[in-house]
Protein backbone atom coordinates (compact mmCIF):
# COMPACT_ATOMS: atom_id res chain seq x y z
CA UNK A 1 0.00 0.00 0.00
CA UNK A 2 2.67 2.11 1.10
CA UNK A 3 4.63 1.62 -2.30
CA UNK A 4 1.61 2.33 -4.53
CA UNK A 5 1.37 5.57 -2.91
CA UNK A 6 5.19 6.51 -3.25
CA UNK A 7 4.29 5.47 -6.94
CA UNK A 8 1.41 8.03 -7.10
CA UNK A 9 3.64 10.82 -5.23
CA UNK A 10 6.33 10.01 -7.99
CA UNK A 11 4.41 10.33 -10.91
CA UNK A 12 3.36 13.94 -10.21
CA UNK A 13 6.46 14.77 -8.70
CA UNK A 14 7.57 14.43 -12.12
CA UNK A 15 5.07 17.04 -13.32
CA UNK A 16 5.10 19.41 -10.86
CA UNK A 17 8.80 19.65 -10.79
CA UNK A 18 8.60 19.67 -14.87
CA UNK A 19 6.13 22.81 -14.65
CA UNK A 20 8.30 24.86 -12.41
CA UNK A 21 11.65 24.24 -14.16
CA UNK A 22 9.99 25.15 -17.41
CA UNK A 23 8.52 28.51 -15.32
CA UNK A 24 11.69 29.51 -13.72
CA UNK A 25 13.64 28.76 -17.27
CA UNK A 26 10.70 30.79 -19.06
CA UNK A 27 11.23 34.06 -16.51
CA UNK A 28 15.05 33.40 -17.31
CA UNK A 29 14.30 33.89 -20.67
CA UNK A 30 11.97 36.87 -20.42
CA UNK A 31 14.54 38.79 -18.25
CA UNK A 32 17.70 37.97 -20.22
CA UNK A 33 15.31 38.74 -23.62
CA UNK A 34 14.37 42.23 -22.09
CA UNK A 35 18.56 42.88 -21.13
CA UNK A 36 19.14 41.95 -25.42
CA UNK A 37 21.15 39.35 -24.00
CA UNK A 38 20.48 35.16 -24.90
CA UNK A 39 20.80 32.43 -22.41
CA UNK A 40 23.71 30.39 -22.79
CA UNK A 41 23.80 26.89 -25.43
CA UNK A 42 24.96 24.86 -22.37
CA UNK A 43 21.49 26.41 -20.41
CA UNK A 44 19.43 25.26 -23.18
CA UNK A 45 20.87 21.92 -23.25
CA UNK A 46 20.66 21.15 -19.95
CA UNK A 47 17.08 21.53 -19.94
CA UNK A 48 16.48 19.49 -23.02
CA UNK A 49 18.37 17.09 -21.04
CA UNK A 50 16.27 17.51 -17.23
CA UNK A 51 13.35 17.68 -19.22
CA UNK A 52 13.56 14.51 -21.16
CA UNK A 53 14.88 12.61 -18.03
CA UNK A 54 12.22 13.30 -15.89
CA UNK A 55 9.32 13.15 -18.40
CA UNK A 56 10.97 9.73 -19.06
CA UNK A 57 10.70 8.37 -15.19
CA UNK A 58 7.25 10.42 -15.41
CA UNK A 59 6.02 7.63 -17.88
CA UNK A 60 7.96 4.81 -16.25
CA UNK A 61 5.95 5.58 -13.01
CA UNK A 62 2.31 5.94 -14.98
CA UNK A 63 3.41 2.35 -16.66
CA UNK A 64 3.61 1.33 -12.66
CA UNK A 65 0.33 3.04 -11.83
CA UNK A 66 -1.66 2.10 -14.95
CA UNK A 67 -0.39 -1.76 -14.90
CA UNK A 68 0.75 -1.50 -18.74
CA UNK A 69 2.59 -4.66 -19.53
CA UNK A 70 6.19 -3.16 -20.17
CA UNK A 71 9.10 -4.47 -21.34
CA UNK A 72 12.08 -4.83 -19.55
CA UNK A 73 14.15 -1.85 -21.39
CA UNK A 74 11.21 0.23 -21.08
CA UNK A 75 13.15 3.04 -19.78
CA UNK A 76 16.04 3.20 -22.37
CA UNK A 77 13.80 2.53 -25.12
CA UNK A 78 11.70 5.70 -24.02
CA UNK A 79 14.87 7.46 -23.84
CA UNK A 80 16.17 6.45 -27.33
CA UNK A 81 13.06 6.98 -29.11
CA UNK A 82 11.71 9.77 -27.36
CA UNK A 83 10.06 11.27 -30.10
CA UNK A 84 8.41 8.01 -31.37
CA UNK A 85 8.02 5.74 -28.14
CA UNK A 86 6.57 8.72 -25.77
CA UNK A 87 3.78 9.87 -27.91
CA UNK A 88 3.18 5.72 -28.64
CA UNK A 89 2.77 5.21 -25.51
CA UNK A 90 0.95 8.46 -24.08
CA UNK A 91 -1.86 7.15 -27.17
CA UNK A 92 -1.58 3.50 -26.01
CA UNK A 93 -2.43 4.21 -22.01
CA UNK A 94 -4.77 7.21 -22.93
CA UNK A 95 -6.48 6.70 -26.23
CA UNK A 96 -7.22 9.74 -27.96
CA UNK A 97 -6.56 12.43 -24.87
CA UNK A 98 -3.19 10.78 -24.82
CA UNK A 99 -2.38 13.69 -27.76
CA UNK A 100 -3.37 15.99 -25.85
CA UNK A 101 -1.28 15.11 -23.32
CA UNK A 102 1.51 14.58 -25.74
CA UNK A 103 1.01 18.39 -26.57
CA UNK A 104 0.95 19.25 -22.89
CA UNK A 105 4.41 18.14 -22.56
CA UNK A 106 5.74 19.83 -25.79
CA UNK A 107 4.56 22.93 -24.34
CA UNK A 108 6.12 22.36 -21.05
CA UNK A 109 9.32 22.00 -23.26
CA UNK A 110 8.83 24.75 -25.49
CA UNK A 111 7.16 27.13 -23.49
CA UNK A 112 10.75 28.71 -22.05
CA UNK A 113 11.83 29.50 -25.56
CA UNK A 114 8.40 30.99 -26.58
CA UNK A 115 8.29 33.46 -23.76
CA UNK A 116 11.88 34.45 -24.68
CA UNK A 117 10.78 34.64 -28.38
CA UNK A 118 7.96 37.23 -27.82
CA UNK A 119 9.92 39.36 -24.94
CA UNK A 120 12.75 39.50 -27.58
CA UNK A 121 9.67 40.48 -30.26
CA UNK A 122 8.39 43.05 -28.20
CA UNK A 123 11.82 44.52 -26.90
CA UNK A 124 13.22 44.58 -30.41
CA UNK A 125 9.87 46.31 -31.46
CA UNK A 126 9.99 49.09 -28.65
CA UNK A 127 13.97 49.22 -29.66
CA UNK A 128 13.80 50.07 -33.24
CA UNK A 129 10.24 52.06 -33.01
CA UNK A 130 9.85 54.27 -29.81
CA UNK A 131 6.98 56.28 -32.06
CA UNK A 132 5.08 53.08 -31.46
CA UNK A 133 4.60 52.63 -34.87
CA UNK A 134 2.73 49.32 -35.79
CA UNK A 135 5.45 48.38 -39.02
CA UNK A 136 9.20 47.13 -37.70
CA UNK A 137 10.52 48.04 -41.01
CA UNK A 138 10.19 51.82 -40.72
CA UNK A 139 13.29 52.34 -39.30
CA UNK A 140 15.48 50.36 -41.37
CA UNK A 141 13.80 52.25 -44.60
CA UNK A 142 13.90 55.68 -43.70
CA UNK A 143 17.93 55.07 -42.33
CA UNK A 144 18.21 53.82 -46.11
CA UNK A 145 16.15 56.34 -47.21
CA UNK A 146 17.85 59.39 -46.06
CA UNK A 147 21.63 57.76 -46.65
CA UNK A 148 20.87 57.93 -50.36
Amino acid sequence: MIQVLEMKQNNTLYIYALIVLSICLGTIEVLFNLQGKEVSESTQSIWSVVFFLLSILWAYYDADRRDFEKPFDFGLLVYVFWPIAFPWYLVKTRGAEGVLVALGFVSIWLGPWIAGLLAYVVFERKRLNPKKNNNLYTVQWTKDYNAC
